[in-house]
């Protein structure tokens, strides 16, 4: 029975855990932390708030039912997805609210009635991100990237990606009304990206959301890497926590087993690393120059506010966007600085879900983009000074009473990133998506060395909880392929 180690228990170990373990591999995991979920953990407060301080919203909930399904169980009996009536509420800084209602004949309705001269150009926009997904979803989004199964596809499908234009150069070709165009420009961030920056090809990212809907898991989105947890192990898988990984052991140009940090080596037959595809080849395996070639994603300044007091205004989900989008991006990855006018999203889950905070009080998850880790911004100086720079700006959006109303607080910085989950610089998705050749660079499943696997965020397809899980997908079917061949 083949033996592989796979290092990292978040979702894109968990997923290749899952169907190894399945197909009869001996599988063992070791995770660095004291739980699973990888970026996606939770913080309980002792006066009874939760949070999740990761994924706040999944979407393409057929790829965990799918998981589930293909080693013959039923994702209902292990979590429960609950389907939200809106993926987020709009605050512009005119004042103006629009709703992104997940009920796609709702959604338009909204667009009619908030932006009236643009509801037959959301129409053509929304065929346009289809064509994306479209062309997107063979080549890059349901398989490994394979340059043999480019060479295979029919060419002018590859046009539809509009890899040529930015994210927000295409977003304002089709829409005069810049609160519109801000909307659809904010989804590269979900991929930690610049819509000034990043290829078009990332409004595939609208479609998804707006066609497949929003999704939250009951009991918080942790519960998600918890059932995948509690599948492996029924399936045979061996879980180790507390116990880090210091290298990658190879022999011959094979990899032949793993260092632990207590300096304890064990064999294998093959690796899956769920860890940050830069840290695996730069830190595992030695090879410094790699962080060199590429950019880092942004990471995120967070706040969870205990809040003893409701407000009515909100929903689960919502943004108060800068009224200068484009300088809050120059100031992130070109400057990098943390932004004076920032974007805030404010995830309140017990809107959908009662028991995540005291009754009568919210959970507030406040995120703020930020730079990866640099010289330029220095966050044991500046931590507490920013958190006053949000509740100053909450102020001033008509929250005055905020300060008076926090009984927690927690507050995590890319440090805390970096340090506990090996992130590339800090950041919360590993690789930007800033270069038009993106997709195609982003380090591949099969790895480097003979017998190693990427299944993270920062690999092949990239980052997001159904990304992430389908990375654990093709780590694993490219593993027992080439088992299959020797």
């Amino acid at each position: 029975m083949p033996h592989i180690i796979v290092i990292g228990a978040g979702l894109g170990g968990l997923s290749a855990a899952i169907r190894l373990a399945y197909c009869g591999f001996k599988v063992t995991l070791f995770e660095k932390n004291a739980t699973v979920g990888g970026k996606m953990q939770e913080v309980i407060s002792e006066n009874g708030y939760r949070f999740d301080t990761g994924p706040t919203l999944i979407t393409m909930p057929f790829v965990f039912e799918e998981l589930f399904r293909s080693v013959g169980r039923n994702i209902a009996d292990y979590l429960t997805l609950v389907p939200l009536e809106s993926a987020c509420k709009y605050f512009f800084s005119d004042g103006t609210t629009f709703t992104a209602y997940c009920d796609l004949s709702r959604l338009r309705e909204e667009i009619a009635r908030v932006f009236p001269s643009e509801k037959h150009n959301f129409e053509r926009y929304f065929q346009y991100a289809k064509k994306i997904y479209d062309a997107t979803a063979e080549n890059f989004i349901y398989n490994p990237l394979s340059f043999s199964r480019l060479l295979k596809s029919n060419l002018f499908d590859l046009l539809h990606i509009d890899a040529f234009s930015t994210a927000h150069a295409a977003n304002a070709r089709f829409f005069k009304d810049s609160r519109i165009v801000q909307f659809l420009d904010r989804f590269p961030t979900y991929v930690g990206s610049s819509p000034y920056l990043a290829p078009a090809t990332l409004n595939v990212i609208p479609f998804v959301e707006l066609a497949f809907g929003g999704f939250y898991v009951k009991g918080g989105m942790i519960e998600l890497a918890k059932a995948y947890h509690k599948l492996a192990e029924e399936l045979g898988a061996t879980f180790h926590f507390n116990q880090s990984v210091e290298r990658i052991l190879t022999s011959n140009g094979k990899v032949s087993g793993v260092q632990l940090e207590n300096g304890e080596t064990l064999s294998c037959d093959a690796i899956v690393s769920n860890d940050d595809a830069i840290h695996t080849y730069a830190h595992l395996l030695g090879e410094k120059k790699v962080e060199q070639q590429y950019e880092a994603s942004c990471s995120g300044f967070v706040l969870c506010w205990g809040i003893g007091a409701t407000h009515e205004q909100l929903a689960h989900h919502n943004i108060f966007f800068t009224s200068d989008y484009k300088k809050e991006f120059d100031e992130i990855f070109r400057q990098k600085v943390m932004p004076h006018e920032p974007t805030i999203y404010i995830s309140i889950s017990s809107k959908s879900d009662s028991g995540q905070a005291p009754e009568g009080k919210e959970n507030w998850f406040v995120l703020i983009n930020a730079p990866f880790l640099s010289p330029a911004y220095d966050w044991e100086k500046n931590k507490l000074a920013y958190r006053d720079l949000i509740l100053r700006r909450l102020n001033s959006l008509g929250f005055s009473s905020l300060d008076r109303q926090i009984e927690f607080e927690h507050i995590i910085t890319p440090v805390e990133l970096k340090m506990k989950f090996n992130s590339f610089r800090g950041s919360i998705y590993g690789i930007s998506s800033n270069n038009r050749m993106s997709a195609f660079l982003r380090p591949r499943n099969r790895g480097k060395v003979k017998g190693l696997y990427l299944a993270s965020g920062s690999a092949h397809p990239g980052g997001g909880t159904p990304m992430v899980t389908l990375s654990g997908k093709f780590a694993a079917e490219l593993l027992m392929r080439d088992f299959a061949q020797t």
